[in-house]
């Protein structure tokens, strides 16, 4: 009798495998629910359960094989198989049990979601050339002239400043985002924050203009590398064989100079024409306080158009061409409420915060007027992160760029940029999620060393 009994178990045992099936969808059940387990019980039960979930599933698959191999040696295939069979379907149907009571438990994912929406892997930042419209803008496009190539544009509205307006010009270039925050050596072009001139994509940008305003008294030399010369006069000659022109200081009849540096093909009629367009764009952009030199006029060139029309909060984040490893940013939104707008920029691998910027907020009761935010590179002192003050004492405070964290050029990582709200009187225990976007950015380079 007691022979009999496990044969005829091992000839039919869908009544083990059932109870096997049975045992592993009750160790699921603390799993998707862990709640049903009593708080005193659950230190010492949860790590056995997945050990007994498989141990069932190991033991009904011994048995499975143990009986197909009994039939095989009886010489009973058929029998086999059908055991082998049997077995599947039973497991098959404790398996779509179990995802049922999934369903019904709505396990959450096992994958980390706090970050679903994808590093942009082309177009990571909007192009600077399109997308940037305060004054402090660092990139200008520009269209070249098909006309005269022999001769240096001529400039009407700087001279016309600096002839007749020099307290004026000297006023704007000063407090003007994109001119006061230029580094004054002789080696600009290779320093952030000067204004870079670009020429229209054919086919790949055959190269840029550099500019950069600088006060040469009289008798002071010109910055190392620098040929004088004049509006509308000849352009110099190249240097020797090489067909490339010189780097020109454009005397504006006194003492402010306009430093224009070409960078890209060495091809004279090519740097002739940009040089000359870069210099016609920069004298139209002066001409609104040419034609009406008065502070007021000043001071809104210097703040630019404060709003535009949309539908919702946007932010715009560049990187200025040619400045590797530092970045501008404008946030158009209108909250509708006094309050300030922070702009959180977190490390998506690790989570910890780079930087962090924070500004009164521009508002008004019209939801479609979205208010111009600059964020400038300065940071508050009130923040105490190692890694945010040693960015913050990259650049000049007010400067309209920033770093955003230590490492070496051209190593991109992910970055979250979030920009928040906090209305008046809430002492930022109230903050509103306005907007999350995701980049791909590099440190600035000269923070290798710090």
């Amino acid at each position: 009798m007691t022979r009999a009994t496990p044969g005829k178990l091992l000839d039919s045992p869908w009544v083990l495998h059932s109870i096997c099936c049975l045992l592993a969808l009750t160790c699921c059940l603390p799993i998707l629910w862990p709640d049903i387990l009593p708080p005193s019980l659950r230190p010492q039960l949860s790590p056995h359960i997945g050990t007994i979930l498989l141990s069932a599933f190991i033991t009904s698959a011994v048995l499975m094989l143990i009986s197909a191999v009994r039939f095989c040696l009886r010489l009973r295939n058929g029998r086999a198989v059908a055991q082998l069979c049997a077995w599947g379907l039973q497991w098959g149907i404790a398996t779509l049990i179990f995802m049922q009571l999934a369903i019904e438990a709505d396990v959450p994912s096992p994958y980390d979601t706090a970050h679903a929406q994808p590093i942009q892997q082309s177009g990571t930042l909007h192009n600077p050339i399109d997308k940037l419209n305060g004054p402090a803008s660092l990139t200008i496009p520009i269209e070249p002239d098909p006309g005269n190539c022999q001769q240096l544009a001529p400039a009407p509205n700087l001279i016309k400043l600096e002839t007749e307006h020099e307290e004026l010009l000297s006023d704007y270039l000063n407090q003007s985002p994109r001119w006061a925050f230029a580094a004054k050596d002789d080696t600009f072009y290779t320093k952030p924050g000067h204004v870079v001139l670009v020429l229209p994509a054919t086919g790949g940008i055959p190269g840029t203009v550099h500019a950069n305003f600088r006060t040469i008294m009289e008798g002071e030399p010109l910055p190392d590398g620098f040929v004088r010369i004049t509006p509308g006069s000849t352009f110099p000659p190249s240097e020797g064989t090489t067909n490339e022109l010189p780097d020109l200081a454009v005397e504006l009849s006194g003492k402010h100079y306009l430093l224009l540096a070409w960078r890209g093909a060495k091809h004279l009629e090519t740097a002739c024409r940009a040089i000359n367009a870069a210099l016609t764009a920069i004298d139209k952009r002066l001409q609104p306080l040419a034609e009406n030199p008065t502070p007021e006029v000043c001071q809104r060139l210097c703040k630019g158009k404060a709003s535009l029309l949309g539908t919702g909060p946007e932010l715009r984040v560049c990187e200025p061409t040619t400045q590797y490893g530092i970045y501008q940013a404008e946030i158009y939104a209108n909250p509708g409420r006094a309050g300030t707008m922070l702009l959180v920029i977190r490390d998506i691998e690790q989570g910890n915060i780079l930087r962090l910027f924070s500004f009164p907020a521009q508002y008004s009761d019209k939801p479609d007027e979205l208010f111009r935010h600059d964020i400038s590179g300065a940071t508050d002192s009130w923040l105490r992160d190692l890694n945010i003050s040693k960015a913050a004492t990259l650049f000049p405070e007010g400067a309209p760029f920033f770093a955003i964290k230590e490492g070496a050029s051209h190593h991109y990582f992910g970055v979250t940029f979030e920009v928040q709200f906090s209305p008046t009187g809430s002492d930022g225990a109230v903050t509103e999620t306005l907007l999350r976007r995701n980049y791909r950015v590099q440190a600035y380079e000269n923070q290798r060393n710090k």
